[in-house]
Order: structure tokens, then sequence, then C-alpha cells
């Protein structure tokens, strides 16, 4: 939060989120395979960034994801603590 709040970076949680409908339909939003985060740093660049613990793996939906994502020409980046986070964003702020 204090680099957002400094203006270093802004970032967006992109949780799915769902919703049970009046008819009891079962709505998720979100795209399957997108990552935790979308992190918005200087010149323009986007890192999209997944959340994982130690042994955590990426599903098959997540990888197609990396995989059209990097096709683009952006940056995608896996995590597994906070000292990743630090490694990631350092570049850039």
């Amino acid at each position: 939060m204090l680099l957002e709040n400094t203006g270093r970076i802004v970032y967006i949680k992109n949780n799915s989120g769902a919703f049970i409908s009046k008819t009891n339909h079962f709505f998720r939003f979100g795209k399957a395979g997108s990552p935790d985060f979308f992190v918005f740093v200087k010149n323009g660049t986007c890192i999209h960034l997944e959340i994982k613990n130690e042994v955590g793996k990426q599903n098959e939906n997540q990888i197609e994801f990396q995989r059209k994502i990097e096709l683009l020409g952006h940056i995608y980046r896996v995590a597994r603590n906070l000292t990743d986070v630090e490694s990631i964003l350092k570049p850039y702020i």
C-alpha cells in the first residue's frame, strides 16, 4: 500500500468473486487463469503477478494465460513469498 500511496505503483487485486442469483444459478467473475494481481508500474508496464505458496503449482488455465500474456510482450511472474514480490518490483520502483 505504501508504494501505491507514494505514486510508485498502482495495483488491482484480481479476485474472481462469485454470486448465486435469485434463480439459484452460480456466476463467477473474472477470467479463468488470470493472475492474482495486475501491478502497473512506470513506463506503461503491467506485471501480471500470480501468488503461490512454496509448493503451489499453476493450473492449466494459468499456464495458458501466462503463455498468451508473454506472447504479447507482457511480464508475468509467480511469487512465492514477500521476498519474491520485492525482487519482482525492485527494478520498477
